[in-house]
């Protein structure tokens, strides 16, 4: 995120573009919801769009940290981290969270996991990222997201503890946990930002050494052969399918084996979607570290993604208002259809775009701290952050049950509520594997669903 990107003067352009990039898929995603009534299947078209945005906004996140530990490996640059990843996790969630007061139940805005906590927390192990290698990083990130994806597919949690373990830290929701906005795939998550870390550490051991053409090609064919196997992988599932059905139930070896070669599986995260996703962004950023640096159209149309790329939290922030409480608070939401919808959200990019820009101008991203100067143990900031996410995500999801309508209701009521229900878990643009039932102005309902194995 910007919060915690590189210093003004020694930023990456591709990094800036991508997360850019990533923030317009972000506008794709959300403005789906609108558009569950009038087509399910084109809200659902959209929000698999819009899946290139969260593994790309924790990649160039873990890259961007990595890049600076890199740069300079000392407590100084760990604890400048860890203080934007506190920011992130506490103000963030407080920005992101309270937009959500029309998309959830009622009075439980805040008890929602957002992306932002999730890239919190993660960008509070600097201290412990400082010295290692790129390689073992890069590794290490695959490894962890291999197994803890495989084992959340598989996994049927079965204690409370359990299942409030597996919902924070693999997003497991077997119909147990009230709402699918209360929980995370935080060890995934961690896997793919570990791979950013590994991967701003190489930029710039490359960068110092002259060889940043030589890595650049070798991004760009990684991550162009990643979306390439993912495509493969998911059309072999298809032909699979029909000799696995005899063999498949919930969770078990076959249902696992297919959901994990499914790019659009989310929640748990599947392989194939880290690799489909993921892979663009890393191919974007090889190929755009290789355009040249004069003046030619396509540099021209990637400085704008790019400015608000270097604004990225901000841009966030601002989409989630604009598009997920604006229009339901002042009661237009209803006007959003197939034909309105796109100019809606043309106009957002363009105000994302000037907002971002003045942001820029003024180098704002300087007051997005909770100012510690490294004050703090590096080590002890660390710890207190997770145990914080921790206990507050625990005591929401423990309590989920005893929830009233009153409860947490800081905005005023929506005046034109009766025209269409909440959408119970569009906490994050990051969700996707739960039935929502919305309202329509005629009074009839539509369910909105992805496809499952089972079907």
């Amino acid at each position: 995120m910007a919060g915690q990107g590189l210093d003004e003067k020694d930023r990456l352009m591709p990094v800036d573009a991508v997360r850019g990039i990533a923030m317009l898929f972000i506008g794709v995603s959300h403005i789906s919801f609108y558009l569950i009534n009038d087509s399910a299947t084109l809200a659902g078209q959209l929000r698999a769009i819009g899946f290139i945005a969260t593994p790309n906004f924790l990649l160039m996140s873990g890259l961007a940290c990595g890049y600076q530990l890199a740069a300079a490996p000392t407590s100084a640059t760990a604890g400048r981290i860890v203080d934007r990843g506190l920011f992130a996790f506490l103000v963030g969630h407080l920005l992101v969270a309270g937009s959500l007061v029309y998309m959830v139940p009622p009075g439980t805005a805040f008890e929602h996991v957002v992306i932002t906590d999730s890239i919190g927390v993660l960008l509070c192990m600097a201290p412990l990222l400082k010295h290692a290698p790129p390689a073992r990083l890069l590794w290490l990130g695959a490894a962890i997201y291999l197994l803890c994806s495989t084992f959340a597919l598989g996994w049927h949690p079965v204690s409370p503890l359990q299942i409030v373990s597996g919902a924070l830290l693999l997003s497991i929701n077997d119909g147990a946990m009230p709402d699918i906005g209360w929980v995370s795939p935080t060890l995934p998550y961690m896997g793919i930002f570990l791979a950013g870390v590994g991967m701003g550490k190489l930029i710039r051991l490359c960068r110092h050494e002259g060889r940043s053409e030589w890595l650049n090609v070798r991004l760009a064919a990684a991550g162009s052969m990643a979306v390439v196997v993912a495509l493969v992988v998911n059309v072999a599932r298809h032909f699979a399918k029909p000799v696995l059905m005899s063999h498949l139930a919930p969770k078990n070896w076959a249902d696992v084996l297919l959901t994990t070669m499914n790019v659009r599986h989310d929640s748990p995260p599947t392989l194939g979607y880290a690799l489909f996703y993921g892979g663009i962004g890393v191919a974007l950023v090889g190929f755009l570290g290789l355009l040249p640096h004069k003046e030619n159209l396509l540099n021209r149309l990637i400085r704008p993604v790019a400015v608000i790329g270097r604004a990225s939290f901000v841009a966030y922030v601002l989409q989630q208002w604009v598009i997920d409480f604006v229009p339901v608070w002042l009661g237009f939401d209803t006007w959003l259809t197939p034909l309105t919808a796109p100019i809606y959200l043309g106009l957002s990019t363009l105000l994302m775009y000037w907002v971002t820009l003045v942001w820029g101008r003024h180098k704002a991203n300087r007051f997005m701290t909770l100012g510690l100067h490294g004050g703090a143990p590096p080590t002890a900031v660390f710890a207190s952050a997770v145990l914080l996410a921790v206990a507050i995500n625990i005591l929401a999801l423990t309590n989920a049950a005893r929830l009233t309508p009153d409860k947490l209701a800081l905005f005023p009521a929506n005046p034109n509520a009766g025209s269409r229900k909440q959408w119970p878990g569009a906490a994050d643009f990051g969700r996707s594997s739960t039935t929502r039932t919305v309202a329509s102005p005629l009074g009839t309902h539509a369910s909105y669903a992805p496809s499952s194995e089972l079907n």
